[in-house]
């Protein structure tokens, strides 16, 4: 048990000391980040001294924008699920190494989301009042008190099933399903109850017609499906930048030494090589004698030098390795970058899915230093997985890569399609009832869409939300949104649409005309807005550290194999360095 929590400690540490080391680029982004940060501290230890005098809202508006962004948050925590459903439900490989970051991002929306809360309390002193057992926690009438639950209770699952899948990539051993699996089946489910909980907030306000449809909850949701995964697609692309290699240049020498590399014969593979990988790969040890002669028989053993290439993007061919000394890289080039897919070092191995598929080669292994390394026929490998240790640790170092392909962006642009499709036919649904009946209840539509009596502060930006929205609706359609380039374009005019949609375009028209019917509009003020940019820098910053400890685990340079070697990370070798390894 000791030995257990001082090696979750060491992970911890180790995990620690990477988030703060990286290149130029990193620091420059962290610095404005933090910045950002303390202007958002300082204006809301000003609001604390002051009160919500300090804002744009009133008695009149007493929502403002950080409900707004409270509202958009929710659903970007929310679409993590439009992930974990293809993985887990589907079994959709493309997702599979990329489910961790939608349920990190997941995580930040949730800390933004509270942090959002907590801002829009006048008094957060007061705040013990809503803790079960403590205050007067009013559950289970107040709707409020399901939303606590809800969103604190969606924070701990994605805690809980990142912090377990990375641990366990760290650890080098297969996840225990039944200590992860129910509680993402249990997400997925949650995920979808705290943006409809969210929707309901609103609906069960009988006193604000603008809000009582039950269309509001399936808009939230779809809205959510839209944003949420559009957010995640251009995340992605940032840390495929940032982990990629230089452009053509490398590319270019890597295929010009993968020309000019003969691979050696090697020598003959013997049971000296097998104790000495077995120091490395305990498992071994439950090869029978005669197993390990036969898979010997086969088997040789490689001496190579920096820079050597051990297999080929592309090639088909039916050996796997496993690293005896030295280290290896394994790399994917794809639209002209390379990306590592996985770090290998003694006892681990590479090359094994391909040769035991026997298709064609998705990544070129690169010897990062002189390796020894000891090469398979796939005959030999499926000889040593008839072992079931062997097996296990075969099967569960398998799925040890990070693959970030292109296929994978365009299944989540799928998602978005889709959702926004049903987002813009739901929102037409909900103009279509506000206008055409024409009852008393449609002066806040009236204001939000076309103005009210003079007052129309809120018509430029619902217009410039829908135009938005129809523009990235068009643009998902056709097939110019299957370039990267035109995506990025989609996904940010997505997001921009649907904050504003739900954010200034649902909170704020609510209040506007009050019940008495006067008219008061609502604008944030200086101070207002200082702290809604220091909390999205806060969950960038939160969301950046996490990203910046998850990679180096799924990629495997960091791992407890090399928890013994000082940790002198690639990154602050200098600049430039953070994206070559």
């Amino acid at each position: 048990m000791t030995r257990a929590i001082r090696n979750y400690f060491t992970f911890l540490a180790r995990c620690g000391r990477i988030a703060f080391v990286g290149d130029w680029r990193y620091y420059t982004w962290m610095g404005i980040l933090t910045v950002f940060c303390l202007l958002g501290l300082n204006a809301y230890a000003k609001q604390f001294v002051h009160g919500l005098i300090t804002t744009g809202m009133s008695d009149e508006v007493s929502w403002g924008v950080y409900i707004a962004n409270f509202t958009f948050l929710v659903g970007v925590a929310a679409a993590a699920v439009m992930m974990v459903i293809p993985v887990y439900i589907y079994n959709n490989e493309e997702l599979h190494d990329l489910v961790i970051f939608g349920e990190l991002l997941a995580v930040a929306a949730i800390l933004m989301c509270l942090a959002f809360v907590t801002v829009d309390l006048g008094r957060p002193d007061r705040f013990w009042h809503l803790i079960p057992g403590i205050g007067q926690f009013n559950f289970p009438a107040s709707m409020l008190s399901w939303d606590v639950l809800v969103l604190n209770g969606y924070l701990l699952l994605n805690v809980h099933i990142c912090g377990y899948l990375l641990y366990c990539r760290y650890q080098r051993r297969m996840p225990a399903k039944w200590f992860y699996v129910p509680f993402v089946f249990i997400a997925i489910v949650w995920a979808i109850s705290i943006h409809t909980v969210t929707a309901f907030l609103y609906v069960g306000l009988g006193g604000r017609p603008f809000w009582n449809s039950a269309i509001v909850g399936p808009r939230f949701l779809a809205s959510a499906f839209t944003a949420g995964p559009a957010l995640i697609i251009l995340a992605i692309q940032v840390v495929r930048r940032v982990t990629a290699t230089a452009p053509a240049a490398e590319v270019a020498r890597l295929h010009e030494a993968a020309a000019g590399s003969e691979r050696t014969k090697g020598r003959a593979a013997s049971l000296g090589d097998w104790e000495l990988l077995a120091r490395h790969l305990p498992e071994l040890e439950s090869v029978s004698e005669e197993a390990r002669r036969s898979v010997l028989a086969g088997a040789r053993v490689l001496e190579v030098n920096v820079g050597e290439v051990l297999l080929r993007q592309g090639e088909t061919d039916n050996e796997a390795f496993f690293v005896l000394k030295g280290r290896v890289v394994v790399k994917r080039e794809e639209s002209g970058r390379l990306r590592v897919t996985r770090s290998a070092g003694p006892g681990e191995q590479f090359g094994e899915v391909s040769a035991l598929a026997g298709s064609p080669r998705t990544a070129t292994a690169i010897a990062e230093e002189a390796a020894q390394v000891l090469r398979l026929p796939a005959d030999a490998l499926r000889k040593l997985m008839k072992t079931p240790a062997m097996n296990r640790i075969i099967r569960a170092r398998m799925a040890e890569r990070l693959m970030i392909t292109d296929r994978a962006l365009m299944t989540l642009r799928s998602i978005v399609q889709v959702s926004m499709l049903i987002n813009v036919f739901l929102l037409a649904n909900e103009v279509f009832k506000e206008f055409y009946s024409g009852n008393l209840h449609v002066a806040s539509s009236k204001y939000l869409y076309v103005g009210l009596h003079g007052y129309h502060a809120l018509v430029p930006w619902i217009w410039t939300a829908i135009a938005f929205n129809l523009t990235a609706m068009v643009l998902l359609v056709l097939p110019v949104s299957r370039s990267l380039r035109w995506l990025n374009l989609t996904c940010v005019l997505c997001i921009v649409g649907i904050w504003i949609e739900k954010g200034m375009g649902l909170v704020i028209p609510g209040f506007i005309p009050t019940p008495l019917g006067e008219m008061m509009e609502y604008s944030p003020s200086l101070n207002e807005t200082l702290i809604c940019f220091g909390i999205w820098a806060f969950g960038l910053l939160c969301y950046t550290i996490f990203l910046r400890m998850a990679v180096p685990i799924l990629q495997g340079k960091l791992s407890k194999a090399n928890e013994n070697q000082p940790d002198a990370w690639p990154e602050s070798r200098g600049a430039g360095a953070f994206a070559r390894n």
